[in-house]
């Protein structure tokens, strides 16, 4: 029963995800919304009502989890209805004060663990039981209406990738795989080898034809599963705001910055809290990212480099020495 209310419930999520990133759907829904403000709580209250059916239906609901993400959601809820939906997009002082709060609360209660992200343990056979982020799916799908629909603020969201995209993503690519095997194999942070693919190459393919149905699938599954999220906060949030006040190569670095320091919790290379290596290492890639939306506009872009650097680390490296 958990297994497929576990599938169901993300393919539902899933689609709804895909759907709230196109812009003309967007714009739609935000006219609708703007017809009667009070129609904003409706966001809240979908993501509360859907997390209390399919956590109920697989018997893991509670009411310690609801009353945060009741908190976490009615909170920039309040912030959105009060002071109204917007009808352009020039921003002032006050509006970017607003829309900085906004997506601040929407990401550091979920940095800090304090928000469950994660709404569903599944177990498929055997395996050990995974956690689901649904929490993700919804957090994603309710920032986008409330900063790009009710407070008119382009975050360059959109599923298009242009092909004029290509040669700054492939070129950030290749140049940051180069930067980050430099820094990390010498160091002994990483190793080369392949243990990660052989898991899930559990039907023995050869590795000729592995290796790339691999690469082709996994991009896209990393990217709509993890990157786009942090590519909306960091590039299409945090480093599209501070461009407003900011020169854009400042506002690419603090937002890069800020993005390594995010990550100094990570238990990457085998190394505790507070993990500084990683934070260079991620605040290195965030310049990558950060380059690509700066050049391209596009949180797309940049969340396809995510995770292309993403899918090759993971499934071609594994922790050196530090481990």
């Amino acid at each position: 029963m958990t297994v497929a209310v576990g599938i169901i419930g993300a393919l539902v999520l899933v689609v709804a995800y895909l759907v709230t990133i196109k812009e003309a759907i967007r714009e739609r829904l935000g006219s609708w919304l703007a017809q009667k403000p009070v129609r904003i709580w409706l966001l809240p209250c979908s993501v509360l009502a859907y997390y209390t059916v399919v956590a109920s239906a697989s018997g893991q609901w509670s009411a310690v989890a609801l009353g945060a993400l009741a908190i976490y959601l009615g909170v920039p809820t309040m912030l959105a209805y009060l002071t109204g939906p917007k009808s352009d997009e020039a921003m002032s002082g006050r509006d970017l004060a607003i829309n900085f709060c906004v997506l601040l609360w929407i990401w550091l209660p979920i940095e800090v663990d304090v928000v469950p992200v994660k709404w569903l343990h599944v177990s498929i056979g055997s395996g050990t039981p995974r956690l689901y982020p649904l929490g993700i799916y919804a957090v994603v799908i309710y920032s986008l209406i409330v900063l790009t629909s009710w407070r008119r603020f382009d975050m360059h969201c959109d599923l298009s990738l242009k092909k004029e995209y290509l040669v700054p993503i492939v070129t950030t690519f290749e140049v940051l795989s180069v930067l980050l095997l430099l820094l990390t194999l010498p160091s002994g942070l990483v190793q080369a080898g392949m243990a990660n693919f052989t898991k899930l190459n559990v039907i023995g393919l050869p590795s000729e034809v592995a290796v790339p149905l691999t690469v082709i699938f996994g991009v896209p599954a990393v990217l709509f599963g993890l990157t786009f999220a942090e590519e909306l906060i960091f590039r299409g949030g945090i480093q599209n705001l501070l461009e407003q006040r900011l020169h854009p190569l400042l506002a690419l670095l603090i937002a890069s910055v800020v993005f390594g320091l995010a990550h100094i919790n990570n238990t990457a290379f085998g190394l505790a809290f507070p993990n500084w290596p990683y934070v260079g290492l991620a605040t290195l890639a965030g310049l990558g990212y950060g380059y690509v939306f700066l050049k391209t506009q596009s949180v797309m872009a940049s969340a396809t480099v995510h995770a292309m650097i993403g899918v090759v680390s993971k499934l071609f490296f594994r922790s050196g020495g530090c481990s």
